[in-house]
């Protein structure tokens, strides 16, 4: 594996043999490789200003076989340095060189992320999502860490609407079992970010080999899963290297959940009136357990 030190000692290796436009590629990578890690050859290319072909040839120029190859490297080389303990010293230097008080900046930051996500996500993508989800007899939700409390949000509210759904949230081989009773009508909604790990990669082969649709919902992973799920929707949380909220993925989870009801207004309501007449018959109908 990479580390940070070696992929500086290729850069100067190879910087002599550079031209002009893939020197200022080189000089990019080398000072912000933590937000080049996860872009895409063009959206690499738009933000420095040169072609996307210049981008590709420049990570052979450098000794990698591909340009995904060498973006697979700088992953790793973020994976490593980028720890839970850097993410968060990042952002409180980032509230320390901001005026007014922390909520207040949290607050606005969160506000700002969720503006970039309405402009982010193609609303033919979410009408598509709907559209697979609405058609699922069964609904499976995948969801890692922190990103399990998004799933169990998703079980408990679908649930409610009497819609069966299963949530993935087991880590390791666990997740097998649960995949086993997977079938091809069934719809998968994956929240994952920053990582592809094993239980991800084991979930959207055994999708694919069943043909089962996928939902994901993720920040940078997106050119790394093209074409191994049905829709993706940009959950956009701001720079990488920084410490990240739900807050994102959670509104475009609660917009699905909402749109679903919209769409199934009398089953929806029937099964919330069946709800709590159920808790009055069996007096659990107490205004403490009421959400």
């Amino acid at each position: 594996m990479e580390e940070l030190n070696g992929f500086r000692r290729r850069i100067k290796k190879y910087f002599h043999r550079l031209t002009k436009s893939e020197k200022r590629i080189a000089s990019y990578l080398l000072s912000d490789y933590e937000q080049a890690a996860f872009l895409p050859a063009a959206e690499l290319a738009q933000h420095l200003q040169v072609s996307e072909a210049t981008v590709v040839r420049f990570a052979r120029s450098v000794g990698y076989k591909s340009f995904p190859e060498m973006r697979r490297a700088l992953q790793e080389i973020f994976r490593v340095k980028v720890t839970p303990a850097a993410r968060l010293q990042s952002k409180l230097a980032d509230l320390d060189s901001e005026q007014g008080h922390v909520l207040s900046k949290v607050i606005n930051m969160e506000l700002h992320y969720l503006t970039e996500a309405e402009h982010s996500i193609d609303p033919t993508e979410f009408d598509r999502a709907l559209e697979i989800l609405l058609g699922a007899p069964r609904i499976f939700v995948f969801g890692l860490g922190p990103a399990s409390l998004l799933a169990e949000l998703v079980e408990f509210r679908l649930r409610r609407f009497g819609i069966p759904v299963i949530s993935l949230v087991e880590s390791g081989r666990d997740i097998l079992e649960q995949l086993l009773v997977l079938e091809c009508d069934d719809v998968i909604i994956a929240t994952a970010f920053h990582r592809m790990t094993g239980e991800l990669v084991a979930l959207l082969d055994y999708a694919k080999k069943i043909k089962c649709r996928v939902v994901l919902i993720t920040d940078t992973l997106e050119p790394a899963l093209k074409g191994r799920a049905d829709v993706i929707l940009a959950a956009r949380r701001g720079p990488v290297s920084t410490f990240h909220s739900l807050t994102v993925p959670m509104a475009i989870l609660n917009a699905l959940i909402l749109a679903i009801a919209k769409s199934r207004p009398k089953e929806t309501t029937a099964k919330l009136d069946r709800l709590q007449e159920l808790r009055s018959a069996y007096g659990l109908d107490v205004v403490g357990n009421v959400d």
